[in-house]
């Protein structure tokens, strides 16, 4: 169903107003017309048949030549108007009886009965017709004036509505220093709205402020301790020979400290999206991204003993992507990947617009389906720990860079997620 703006909806209340105005005015105005018609006639008639009756001599030529037929009690009647007369009331009658119609009108004087007729169409061709002219022409111009004045109307009714719309419309959530401009509008219904829009933004300022706040010291509280893990890591592995037994776990840390500096930065980043799209810190071609994704977890899934492997079916299109968030969103489908598959394969497949990741895991029940995608949602045939973000988190990178996050899944047959560009 097609919306309509609230504009075309006060021209269509306001039109359809005056079109019924417009009729029972035109209606009446008719009505009365043909009643003050037919008394004028009345009188008109009544007058000509004394005239007539007064003098006889009239030829009765001269009479149809002025579409008069008089008839009286005791004359013929002559057989075109014989049904018209049959049990005729005293007084004015209209006969409409297509193609013809006839004004009748009997009376009685000095003893006499009389009907006299007249030819309806000497009357029809003037006065009527141009009366049904007048009143359709006044109804179309009231109408036309009507949506005129609907229009105008709604125009003035919407324009502070429309003042509102843009005034927040073109503020930004990061400008924290946006000057009120509620005091714009006037005091009535258009300002209290603009007043609780006020006091809304007002709450989502602060709100943005403090999340701002606590981003800057979480990131440098964490960044601090993991830049420290990492240099000692690199310290340790140049003093380890590589056949040390020590040697692959330190670069196991210096991995998941790698790992856990970048999933700080895509957190940080996804949070101040308005950032994300503009101003990338690193940005690679999806293959070389791929590519980096599947060196750093090909040793895993060669621990668990999985065919792990990197399928390029098509060549995609020479695209920049921002490095570190789509890494981020291929190592955590790659990490789901590896934890929930216990045999068989899983494909790291890039195509021309997108690029999946396609396991022979456990698969997800059809009742979490739903909810999978949301934070703090996870499987209950995991055994490892975890609190369930990381597919709520490569949801939220897919949604600030513009990106489709799908995904199709089998219990007991495994997965498949695409992201698509």
């Amino acid at each position: 169903m097609h919306k309509v703006s609230i504009r075309w909806r006060i021209v269509i209340a306001f039109t359809l107003i005056t079109l019924f105005v417009a009729g029972v005015f035109t209606l009446a105005i008719y009505k009365i017309a043909h009643a003050i018609e037919d008394e004028l006639l009345s009188k008109e008639m009544h007058a000509k048949l004394e005239l007539i009756v007064a003098n006889p001599a009239y030829p009765q030529a001269t009479l149809n030549d002025l579409g008069l037929h008089l008839f009286t009690s005791g004359s013929p009647v002559d057989p075109q108007f014989a049904k018209y007369l049959v049990n005729l009331r005293p007084g004015f009658t209209e006969v409409e009886d297509h193609p013809f119609s006839y004004y009748l009108y009997r009376q009685s004087l000095h003893g006499k009965d009389y009907i006299l007729v007249q030819d309806e169409s000497l009357y029809e061709d003037g006065f009527e017709r141009n009366l049904f002219i007048a009143l359709k022409s006044g109804f179309l111009l009231t109408t036309l004036l009507g949506v005129l004045v609907g229009w105008l109307l709604a125009r003035q009714i919407i324009s502070p509505i429309i003042k509102l719309s843009d005034a927040f419309s073109q503020r930004k959530v990061g400008a924290l220093d946006e000057v009120p401009s509620a005091h714009i509008f006037p005091d009535d219904e258009i300002g209290s709205l603009a007043q609780a829009f006020e006091d809304a933004y007002a709450k989502l300022k602060d709100a943005l402020w403090r999340e701002r706040l606590f981003t800057s010291d979480v990131s440098h509280e964490f960044r601090s301790g993991l830049m420290i893990i990492s240099s000692s890591c690199e310290l340790l592995i140049q003093a380890k020979a590589k056949d040390d037994p020590d040697y692959e776990r330190i670069e196991r840390i210096a991995r998941a400290s790698l790992e856990m500096q970048q999933l700080i930065e895509s957190l940080i980043i996804v949070a101040r999206a308005e950032h994300t799209a503009t101003n990338p810190a690193r940005t690679l071609m999806l293959e070389q991204i791929a590519q980096d994704a599947f060196n750093r977890w090909q040793s895993g899934f060669e621990a668990k003993n999985i065919l792990f492997r990197l399928i390029v079916k098509e060549a995609p299109t020479a695209q920049l992507f921002n490095a570190d968030l789509l890494l981020t969103a291929l190592s955590n489908l790659l990490k789901n990947a590896l934890n929930y598959t216990h045999h068989g394969q899983v494909e790291l497949i890039i195509d021309k617009t997108s690029v999946s990741v396609i396991d022979t895991g456990v698969g997800i029940d059809l009742e979490q389906q739903q909810q999978v995608l949301k934070p703090f949602v996870r499987s209950n045939d995991l055994p490892l720990e975890g609190l369930g973000l990381g597919l709520s988190l490569i949801q939220r990178i897919c949604e600030s860079q513009g990106w489709r996050l799908s995904f199709f899944s089998e219990p007991g047959h495994g997965s498949t997620f695409t992201i698509s560009f």
